[in-house]
């Protein structure tokens, strides 16, 4: 016999059913015993199972945190304003996707309001962007110096990268120290890259008051 299992509230309820029916025969005293048995096992939750267990490895939990990271930033540019253009910043994705945030502007007793500008994915070339980014490390090593600009038009380019800032990626230039040669290259080619990327861009920060 199977002394203790009839101590179950649910394995009583089911024995009646089958004494009522059958009566207290030998096979039957054996039923009763394993019925506890089955019921306990139909009761385990879910979570103990092979799939369940599976739905939360190391790499799918990996996984899902790589989606959510696809539109994080992966870079900020920020462009200065002159005379006759607002400035403005360009916040771009991991998936290639760019915000272009363009800065209010006061002309006379008049204020034009800030706006902004959204490219969709695939608009900006990331995977170059983060070769030249990650053979760069830290952008405020990048070697800057002065140049020539107009005093009412002239601008400034920086970039943001691992929450270090560039100097102005227009005026890259070779110290009289020196430096590191590779480093000098992936900056200017950084530089360019911007360049290229803000022309294709073609960001509206054109004071629209003085076109007047």
């Amino acid at each position: 016999m199977c002394s203790g299992s009839h101590a179950h509230i649910t394995a009583v309820e089911a024995r009646m059913p089958i004494e009522k029916k059958y009566g207290n025969r030998p096979m039957n005293a054996l039923l009763l015993c394993v019925l506890p048995l089955l019921l306990a096992f139909a009761e385990l939750p879910p979570s103990h199972s092979a799939a369940s267990q599976q739905a939360i490895t190391p790499e799918n939990r990996q996984a899902t945190v790589a989606e959510q990271d696809v539109e994080g930033t992966l870079a900020t540019i920020t462009q200065s304003g002159s005379t006759n253009t607002r400035g403005y910043t360009v916040v771009i994705h991991n998936d290639g996707s760019a915000t272009a945030e363009i800065g209010s502007a006061g002309v006379g007793l008049r204020t034009e309001p800030a706006r902004s500008q959204q490219f969709p994915p695939g608009t900006i070339d990331v995977k170059t962007l983060r070769r030249l980014l990650t053979e760069i490390g830290d952008v405020s090593k990048i070697p800057t110096g002065g140049c020539a600009k107009s005093v009412s038009f002239g601008t400034r380019t920086q970039i943001t990268y691992a929450s270090r800032t560039s100097g102005d990626l227009q005026c890259i230039r070779q110290p009289a120290s020196g430096v590191d040669q590779a480093l000098l290259k992936a900056s200017e080619d950084l530089g360019r890259f911007v360049r290229t990327t803000l022309g294709q861009l073609k960001i509206n920060d054109k004071r629209i008051e003085l076109n007047r």
